[in-house]
C-alpha cells in the first residue's frame, strides 16, 4: 500500500500508514523532525524528547514512515512536557520565595572579607591585582546600570529587552521588579486565550441572533437528521422525503416556537430550497438577498456574520452541495462532504475535522480511550455504556417497547418489527435500492452500511503488522489469526478447525447433503463453492463463474 501524505492546515504533514516508533503501532502518524504547530506554538517530537528525557532519537534521516510518532504517544509526549515545565516553575517560585523571605528577615546583607598574609610575612596586595579587582568592580556597576534600566518600564519592553533582562540578572538573586516582569508575561497567556474565547462566543452569539432573524421572516426550513431520515425541528416528527417535511414545518409558526427550540441548544440545518419573505409578498431565492431584503426594506437588524448555518437544498434524489454544485446520492454522503467548505473544528492530534464543537470533543475521546464495560446484572454481558445497558434490560429482559412507529402511537421491541408495521399498516415500500449498484435492502440502515463499506470503502480498522484494513473489528480480529497462526473455529463434527468464521461455514457445508451451489452450464450442483470453482476451471474454461442457488 502506497504511503499517503496530507497536510493538515497550519499543523504540518501526516502520513497514513507509518509506524510509530514509541508503540510500534501503523497508523496515521507525523514526523518525529518536523515543525509542528500546535495551539499556536512550535513544537518538534525528537526535540521535546532530548529536553524532557534525555533520549536521542536514532535514524531519523530514513524514510518519512519509519521516523513517525503517533497521536496517541504525542499526547502522552506533550503531559510529560508539561509536567516537567510545571515542576521547574513551581521550583523557581519556591527559591524566590526562600530568598524574599530571608531579605525580609535579616534586612541587608553583609559581605566580610578577611585577607591572610602570606606565608612569607608580605602581602598579597599587589598592584596588578589591584588593578584587576578595580575593573571588575567597574564592571559590575556598569551591568548593575544596564540592569536597573532595563528593569526600570518593563511595560515598554519587547521580547528582545525582556531576554536582555533576565540574562543580566544574577542567578539566585532575581530583583523584584523582574519578579513582577515574569508575573505579568505569565499572566498574558491566558489573558489572550480569555480574549480569544470571548470573540468566538460574541460570534457564536451573532449567528444565533441571525438565524432565529432569518427562520422567523422566511420560509426556511430548520431540522435534525439522522442517517437520511429528517426530523422537524419543532416537533420530531420523521420524514424521508424532503417534500413531505417542508409542507409538515409550515405548521409550525417559527415565531412562536424556534427562539425557544434553539435555546441551550446547537444551532439546526436549514434546508434553503425556500426562502421568500414572511413579512411581505416577495419571491426570493437566495439567502444573501433575503438578508439585504430584511434589512433594507423592513429595517431589521443582523449582525455582520457569514455562514450563520449549514445551508442544504433538499431533494428525494441526488442532493447538490450549495457551496460548489458537487451531487452525492445520500445526506449522510453530502453532510461528509460539507466539511471540506465548513470544517472549522480541528483536532490538535490528527488533524481531523468536524462540523460541530460537540463531534469534535467526542473524537478527541478517541484518543484516550479506555475500556469501559457496564455488565448486565442480568445475564453479565457487557455493553459499551450506560445507555446501551438500560436499552439491553428494556429491551431483552423487561420485554419493553422501546421503538416507536413515527406515523402513529404504535411501539415495538425491534426495527424489524415496525418496519413490518409500516409495509401492513400504512403501505410503506420499504425497499431501499443502492443508487450506486443494483443492490437492494429491506432497511435504511443495511443499505447505509452497504454504502459506507463498498463505495465510500471506509475501512478504520487496520491490521498492526501489514497494511490490510477492515469495515468491522470482528474481521480485523479473524484477520490477525493469520499472523499468529490461531484456529479458533472449530468444525463440530469433525476435528478440523480454521482461522476464519467464514472458512468455518464453508466447511460445513461438505458435511450437508444440500447442493445448493448450481453450475449456470451444465446445471450440475454442488455443497461447497471451491468444488464449484473446481468444476469451472476443468470443464468450462473461458465462461465467467456466477454462483447461483439451485
Amino acid at each position: 500500500m502506497a504511503t499517503q501524505v496530507s497536510t493538515s492546515t497550519n499543523k504540518g504533514p501526516i502520513i497514513d500508514p507509518a509506524f510509530c516508533r514509541c508503540c510500534r503501532s501503523i497508523k496515521k502518524c507525523r514526523l518525529l523532525s518536523t515543525e509542528y504547530d500546535w495551539r499556536g506554538t512550535k513544537e518538534v517530537y525528537s526535540d521535546m524528547f532530548m529536553d524532557v528525557f534525555g533520549l536521542l532519537i536514532s535514524h531519523l534521516d530514513g524514510e518519512a514512515k519509519d521516523t513517525c510518532i503517533c497521536a496517541t504517544c504525542v499526547g502522552r509526549l506533550r503531559e510529560a512536557s508539561a509536567f516537567r515545565q510545571q515542576v521547574l516553575t513551581c521550583e523557581e517560585m519556591f527559591l524566590n520565595a526562600r530568598m524574599q523571605s530571608k531579605e525580609d528577615t535579616d534586612g541587608s546583607v553583609k559581605v566580610e572579607v578577611k585577607i591572610e598574609p602570606s606565608s612569607d610575612g608580605e602581602s598579597n596586595d599587589d598592584l596588578p591585582l589591584v588593578q584587576n579587582d578595580e575593573n571588575r568592580i567597574s564592571e559590575d556597576k556598569e551591568e548593575q546600570l544596564k540592569r536597573e534600566e532595563v528593569i526600570s518600564s518593563p511595560k515598554k519592553m519587547d521580547a528582545k529587552q525582556i531576554i536582555k533582562a533576565k540574562k543580566l540578572s544574577p542567578k539566585g538573586n532575581k530583583p523584584q521588579r523582574l519578579v513582577k516582569l515574569d508575573r505579568m508575561l505569565s499572566q498574558k497567556a491566558p489573558l489572550k486565550k480569555a480574549k480569544e474565547d470571548s470573540e468566538d462566543r460574541d460570534t457564536q452569539y451573532m449567528a444565533y441572533k441571525n438565524t432565529i432573524t432569518i427562520v422567523n421572516n422566511s420560509y426556511v426550513c430548520p431540522f435534525h437528521n439522522r442517517i437520511s431520515i429528517y426530523y422537524c425541528y419543532y416537533c420530531k416528527d420523521q420524514f424521508t422525503n424532503p417534500n413531505e417535511l417542508r409542507e409538515h414545518t409550515l405548521t409550525h409558526n417559527p415565531k412562536e416556537l424556534f427562539k425557544m427550540s434553539i435555546e441551550n441548544k446547537k444551532i439546526p440545518k436549514i434546508d434553503i430550497t425556500r426562502i421568500d419573505c414572511r413579512l411581505c409578498t416577495e419571491k426570493i431565492d437566495d439567502l444573501d438577498t433575503f438578508k439585504e431584503h430584511i434589512t433594507s426594506v423592513h429595517k431589521l437588524m443582523l449582525f455582520p456574520v457569514k455562514n450563520e448555518f449549514l445551508k442544504f437544498r433538499l431533494t428525494q434524489n441526488n442532493l447538490s452541495c450549495t457551496e460548489c454544485n458537487s451531487v452525492f446520492p445520500y445526506f449522510d454522503s453530502l453532510k461528509k462532504h460539507m466539511i471540506d467548505h465548513f470544517g472549522t473544528y480541528t483536532c490538535d492530534m490528527c488533524g481531523a475535522c468536524f462540523l460541530e464543537d460537540a463531534s469534535l470533543r467526542t473524537h478527541i475521546k478517541s484518543h484516550y480511550k479506555v475500556e469501559m464495560n457496564f455488565p448486565c446484572e442480568i445475564c453479565g454481558k457487557n455493553l459499551k455504556s450506560k445507555y446501551s445497558k438500560r436499552l439491553h434490560v428494556a429491551t431483552v429482559h423487561e420485554k419493553k417497547a422501546t421503538v416507536n412507529c413515527y406515523k402513529c402511537d404504535a411501539c415495538f421491541l425491534s426495527y424489524a418489527l415496525r418496519n413490518r408495521h409500516l409495509i401492513e399498516v400504512h403501505g410503506d415500500n420499504r425497499t431501499f435500492p443502492c443508487k450506486l449498484c443494483d443492490k437492494v435492502y429491506n432497511r435504511r440502515k443495511t443499505l447505509m452500511e452497504h454504502h459506507r463499506r463498498n463505495h465510500l470503502k471506509v475501512f478504520r480498522h487496520q491490521c498492526d503488522l501489514c497494511d490490510q484494513r477492515f469495515y468491522l473489528p470482528s474481521r480485523l480480529k479473524e484477520h490477525m489469526a493469520t499472523h499468529t497462526g490461531e484456529k479458533n473455529f472449530r468444525c463440530e463434527f469433525c476435528d478440523k478447525s480454521y482461522p476464519r468464521l467464514q472458512s468455518l461455514q464453508e466447511h460445513i457445508r461438505s458435511h450437508s447433503t444440500e447442493r445448493r451451489l448450481k453450475c449456470d452450464v451444465c446445471n450440475s450442483t454442488f455443497t461447497q463453492t471451491s468444488s464449484l470453482k473446481n468444476h469451472m476451471k476443468s470443464h468450462h474454461q473461458g465462461f465467467q463463474m456466477e454462483v447461483g442457488f439451485s
